[in-house]
């Protein structure tokens, strides 16, 4: 059985979705810096959109300890 292919919220190209492990300091980080937007928390995304953002975690792991994790919260 193959996967359904579904257009990327994030990124809107056609690709199998998923939810993806992110936790809530990591996703309170990529909303404060402007990488993913608020509403698509929560969301399946795409491979390669968890990819871009991982990665984006990863260069800025440093930044990361700087963002309260309850500002997803505070706002919704």
């Amino acid at each position: 059985m193959r996967a359904k292919i579904h257009d990327c919220p994030r990124c809107g190209n056609a690709a199998r979705l998923e939810k993806r492990p992110f936790s809530d300091q990591a996703l309170a980080a990529l909303v404060t810096w402007g990488d993913m937007d608020r509403s698509l928390v929560g969301q399946a995304i795409c491979e390669e959109c968890y990819t871009e953002m991982r990665d984006i975690l990863i260069e800025r792991c440093e930044d990361i300890k700087k963002i309260d994790p309850k500002t997803l919260t505070k706002a919704s």
